[in-house]
């Protein structure tokens, strides 16, 4: 599966996921996949005099158990970790995880991770990292934005092929990525028959991500009970045509767009793969760490000027500034393979 639907949908839309269940008792904190010399922590009296745009707390967590044809897969977890400053930017630091549990990981095991930092005033992200276990199969994958060349530096390791991709991609005049996209999306005036498509990179590629809102009705979830919630169908189209589609359902309930159900299925970017029998539901949500605000009705005004694209690579002209940036890095696109240098293969 690739495209925004490899981990937008695992995340935000709890689709196409597969996470282990953990059980009451939390699990001992894991290292950050994503770190840099001088990081600072920032605190609530941090962001007093400049708030941020992103509107999501430090310590916001969604659990969801998902189930496949009835049968409990596991569980997806996405948190808002930290807010942190890094040479003077100031990011949120989220995290999702995808695991599968003991029953189903005899089949097909899963063990995902995800981090992203997300520029907390532009509301878009620069950094990224996943590791991600499929049966075999594992990768290593980080993505760095700059958004003065408006190139992005993209490196995948995949470890059972003994093989790694470095990418430099034109990402063209802007571009959502999954990971910001999971908030991006709960921050948008959410009502019946609204919708919106906005630009996002994934897999080497820039699609729109598009959502239709219908009808609300109550859905019931253990975290929160019976709520009302708006019925969220997500697609993707590719070059101005539809890329990957399905009847997948996310509800989406609260002045803080909480996802709270997922129903349906979803065919993937490889129209013969069709993932069916989804179901996911919230079992534990969490507003906030302490002393930090719960978010409420948060709001922000997405980029929706979808460039026009050619194979998903973006045909623009970019403005005297980018040129100039790209003239001094000396970077320009380029996709090279090579093998995995044998000390860096996992032991």
């Amino acid at each position: 599966m690739r495209g925004p639907h490899r981990r937008a949908v695992a995340l935000l839309l709890v689709a196409l996921a597969v996470g282990a269940t953990r059980g009451s008792a939390q699990p001992a904190p894991e290292p950050f996949l994503l770190d840099a010399p001088g990081l600072r922590v920032l605190a609530p009296a941090d962001l007093a005099a400049r708030p941020p745009r992103f509107p999501f707390p430090v310590g916001e967590r969604l659990e969801y158990a998902v189930s496949w044809f009835g049968v409990p897969a596991g569980t997806v977890v996405i948190e808002v970790a930290r807010f942190i400053e890094v040479e003077g930017a100031r990011h949120a630091h989220v995290v999702g995880t995808v695991r599968s549990n003991a029953v189903f990981s005899t089949l097909y095991p899963i063990d995902d991770r995800s981090e992203a930092w997300i520029d907390l005033d532009r509301f878009a992200t620069v950094r990224t990292r996943a590791v991600e276990r499929h049966g075999p199969k594992l990768y290593d994958e980080s993505v760095r934005y700059d958004a003065a060349t408006h190139f992005l530096h993209a490196q995948i390791d995949k470890f059972h092929k003994h093989e790694r991709r470095d990418r430099v991609f034109d990402f063209g005049p802007f571009a959502y990525d999954t990971s910001d996209l999971v908030y991006l999306l709960r921050a948008l005036p959410l009502a019946e028959g609204y919708a919106i498509g906005v630009p996002t990179y994934a897999n080497h590629k820039v699609f729109e991500f598009r959502i239709e809102v219908g009808a609300a009705k109550s859905v019931s979830t253990k975290a929160l009970g019976a709520l009302p919630a708006l019925a969220v169908r997500p697609s993707t189209w590719l070059d101005g045509k539809p890329y990957a589609s399905g009847e997948g359902v996310v509800w989406v309930s609260g002045p803080a767009r909480v996802p709270v159900r997922l129903d349906g299925w979803i065919r993937t970017a490889q129209s013969s793969f069709l993932v069916q029998g989804l179901h996911a539901v919230l079992t534990r949500y969490v507003p906030s760490a302490p002393g930090w605000a719960s978010p409420h009705d948060p709001v922000v005004t997405p980029v929706t000027a979808m460039p026009p694209t050619q194979n998903g690579v973006p045909r623009w002209d970019p403005p005297a500034p980018v040129r100039e940036a790209r003239a001094v890095s000396g970077v320009g696109p380029h996709d090279t393979k090579m093998s995995i240098p044998t000390e860096i293969l996992p032991r």
